[in-house]
């Protein structure tokens, strides 16, 4: 299944995050705050979040929230930076949810990296840690989705097969459809994984992503692949903004199908 879509893009500033407790009165449109929780606060909405043990994270604010919002957990590629991934995820999801973004291992040239799937899960195990720790009553981390581009696409049918329930929906960018068997699969949907959508910036990516997403299909997991539009006639594209997250957002209704967490506006 082929979608197409346009191209976005944008600049992160980093800045630490305005706390809960000093957020000020809610907006015409934002949702009624509850007794116990005030609307969420944060400029920028990108902000740093300090873990224990591992490289400051970088976390996307649900604006407004005063009720827990589900959880994006969202993996950058090799020699990358998790600043830039998250904002695109922004992008895609709003305030719907939290955008959580693993850091990894700083490279000499300044760039990050995972060090595998064991690293990056027991980074990510911190990071979501230390979200709740920092955003008490903010966070609903059960049934968490899982998007990775490139090396963190490649690392992630790993990852969310080893607790399907616990990453029972995913986005595999540019990567990680080579990964798939049929035995994966179906460990997969027996530990209750429900959705995967690969997201093709490469034409050549498509076959593979379709193939797997066969297996998934075959296996009880709905899966979809989709290629993104280029900007220019001929320009696909190994990346993740732009016509891929366009795709990715056309797709959330799918993605989401019977979540209701998602349905907040």
């Amino acid at each position: 299944m082929l979608l197409l879509a346009c191209e976005r893009g944008s600049s992160i500033p980093r800045q630490e995050a305005a706390s809960p407790a000093a957020a000020s009165g809610p907006s015409a449109s934002e949702e009624p705050a509850s007794p116990t929780l005030v609307p969420l606060r944060s400029e920028p909405p990108i902000v740093p979040l300090a873990v224990d043990g591992f490289p400051d994270a970088v976390i996307s604010v649900p604006l407004g929230a005063t009720s827990p919002r589900p959880v994006v957990v969202a993996t950058h590629g090799m020699w990358d930076f998790p600043e830039g991934l998250c904002d695109d995820q922004r992008w895609i999801f709003h305030d719907q949810a939290w955008v959580v973004c693993p850091r990894g291992r700083p490279m000499p040239d300044k760039t990050f990296r995972y060090d595998g799937a064991d690293a990056l899960a027991r980074e990510i195990d911190a990071d979501v840690r230390a979200l709740v720790a920092r955003y008490p009553g903010y966070v609903d981390d059960s049934a968490m989705l899982y998007t990775g581009f490139s090396l963190g696409a490649i690392l992630g049918p790993a990852i969310i097969v080893r607790q399907p329930a616990r990453f029972p929906r995913a986005v595999l960018i540019e990567g990680g459809e080579d990964r798939w068997t049929p035995a994966l699969a179906a460990k997969y949907a027996k530990g209750g994984g429900q959705r995967v959508l690969f997201a093709c910036g490469l034409r050549g990516r498509v076959p593979g992503a379709e193939r797997a997403a066969a297996m998934l299909e075959h296996a009880g997991v709905g899966a979809r692949a989709v290629l993104g539009k280029p900007p220019d006639a001929g320009q696909f594209m190994h990346w993740y903004n732009g016509p891929i997250a366009e795709e990715t957002r056309v797709a959330e209704p799918w993605l989401f199908d019977t979540d209701a967490r998602w349905a907040v506006p």
